[in-house]
């Protein structure tokens, strides 16, 4: 039987530090063996890197990049798969978000995934087994309208697009890390699976989205707006 995968969890954060210390706990009870955690800290006035700072005394596989200003959650991303792949080289890479959004619970099949040989598995909420608890009508309207959206104009074939939380193999993870991506946005999820489509085996998840329990949404009108103009650019 082969060793289990090292798996390196690289989550994003601006203003996050109400939710970090419940992030690692979730990580520790999610029972994946050789996890780290790298956090990708955009400057965060809130004190999110001091607490990311004061966890990792005691846990030595918690990291931290430091940021100097938000430059977008794809730029995090990328830069953040740089500087695992460089310091840890792990065979997994996951996204998730530090709202505790994502259930570290899911994180197992994930893995499980990219050991069975995909390159990239969504935790999805748009198949058989998958769902949302805590939106509104519209929240609902609006996400399954851009899911449709973007694999309309972009030939995707999974049904949730959109997803946030997803686990790369470090061949797949090396090439949407040093990609020149049109999106730097919330629009980068759509164009990393349109980068990666043709060539790599993408298969999906099922997990349950619940809603923020703390903190701000960093999701508003506007970026809403640049998803759908940023997915017409890369379709044109």
């Amino acid at each position: 039987m082969p060793p289990p995968a090292s798996v390196c969890v690289v989550v994003p954060t601006y203003n996050e530090k109400e939710n970090v210390a419940p992030l690692v706990e979730s990580l520790e009870r999610a029972g994946v063996p050789d996890l780290s955690l790298l956090i990708v800290d955009d400057g965060s006035p809130d004190g999110t890197s001091e607490e990311v700072k004061r966890l990792s005394e005691s846990r030595p596989w918690i990291e931290l990049l430091q940021r100097e200003r938000k430059m977008g959650i794809g730029s995090a991303y990328q830069d953040g798969f740089k500087a695992a792949i460089g310091s840890k080289r792990p065979d997994v890479l996951v996204e998730m978000d530090a709202d505790l959004q994502h259930p570290a619970s899911a994180l197992p099949g994930l893995v499980k995934a990219i050991a069975d040989g995909a390159a990239v598995s969504i935790a999805s909420r748009y198949i058989h087994g998958g769902g949302i608890s805590g939106w509104g009508r519209l929240r609902r309207i609006v996400s399954r309208a851009a899911n449709a959206y973007a694999r309309s104009m972009l030939g995707l074939k999974v049904k949730d697009a959109t997803s946030g939380y997803r686990a790369f193999s470090r061949a797949a993870a090396e090439t949407v890390a040093h990609a020149e991506l049109p999106a730097k946005g919330f629009e980068f999820q759509v164009a990393t699976l349109h980068l990666l489509k043709d060539e790599w085996r993408i298969v999906e998840v099922p997990f349950t989205f619940t809603e923020r329990a703390a903190g701000k949404s960093k999701l508003g009108l506007a970026d809403v707006g640049k998803f759908f103009v940023a997915v017409l650019r890369m379709a044109l």
